[in-house]
């Protein structure tokens, strides 16, 4: 990627109500470049980010699709490498779901229920589920889209408002996993059910991360609870019988599919060599995305 700095005058990012400077959108450019630097172009390929290795134009989009007056420490040498990644990541699925929106009519967003999110869990006990979840939930005019995770990026999904005030669920595929997919989903959902108009922002979800802040606490407890019964799982079989018999069992009981009860379970209790088989049975960025 090449460019010279008279080649930005006058330019107005279409993300923007006024225009940037030329100085600063030239500086922003450059950072931009020395990041993109650091990422490898066959990683960017086989994410498919690239269709090929010397595919500039492909960057070159992403960076004029870039927040760039919303988040102005962006692409500055202080900025951490993880919020620029954060931030290319997000321009990406912001573009794939603008045009999701515009290839297919997509009711307005009315609210999601508790019990909406419990349904969707159930839908989890068949694995192959999960291509259809964007025509699911375009259904109720949230926009799902799936957008491999940058090499060094931390998080798993996200959740914001296109300019249509259409909500969007991203998610970086960044583990394989069944459990993982399915709680980070039922996560980035829960802060539509529970402050979807407080949401002037992404917000952002490492599901590895130990949360403190309440509203993080908040989702992470609607999602666990439309995956198993709060009640029921406080004394479950499968807390004191670790074969994976009782937990197939107590899983069909709470109709998801075992993979789910076996993440929560290995988070609770801090062993995360229980379940192995179960947890590593599907892998959902091969199901997604096989032809």
């Amino acid at each position: 990627m090449s460019t010279h700095n008279e080649d930005w005058i006058d330019f107005t990012h279409t993300t923007l109500t006024s225009k940037v400077s030329t100085y600063e959108l030239f500086e922003r450019y450059r950072e931009f470049q020395s990041l993109i630097a650091g990422l490898s172009r066959k990683e960017l390929v086989a994410r498919r980010w690239l269709k090929t290795v010397d595919d500039d134009s492909a960057l070159a989009t992403i960076f004029f699709d870039l927040p760039l007056s919303k988040q102005p420490t962006l692409f500055r040498k202080s900025a951490k490498a993880d919020e620029n990644l954060l931030a290319i990541w997000q321009a990406r699925a912001r573009t794939q779901a603008e045009y999701l929106l515009l290839a297919e009519e997509s009711p307005t967003f009315a609210g999601l229920t508790k019990e909406h999110l419990r349904k969707l869990a159930r839908m989890s006990v068949d694995p192959q589920v999960v291509r259809e979840l964007p025509s699911t939930l375009a259904q109720f005019g949230i926009i799902l889209v799936y957008v491999y995770a940058l090499p060094g990026m931390n998080s798993d999904g996200a959740v914001f408002h296109l300019r249509t005030n259409h909500p969007v669920v991203a998610m970086s595929l960044r583990f394989p996993r069944l459990d993982y997919f399915w709680f980070t989903l039922l996560h980035e959902l829960a802060h539509l059910v529970l402050h979807n108009d407080q949401l002037k922002e992404p917000v952002f979800f490492d599901v590895e991360e130990e949360k403190k802040d309440r509203v993080e606490k908040g989702a992470n407890r609607l999602a666990k609870d439309c995956i198993v019964d709060r009640e029921s799982w406080r004394n479950c079989e499968p807390k004191y019988d670790t074969g994976d018999k009782a937990l197939r069992a107590y899983a069909a009981e709470q109709g998801v599919h075992p993979a789910l009860v076996a993440g929560l379970l290995r988070k609770e209790s801090g062993n995360y060599t229980r379940y192995s088989s179960i947890i590593n049975e599907y892998d959902v960025r091969e199901i997604i995305f096989k032809q």
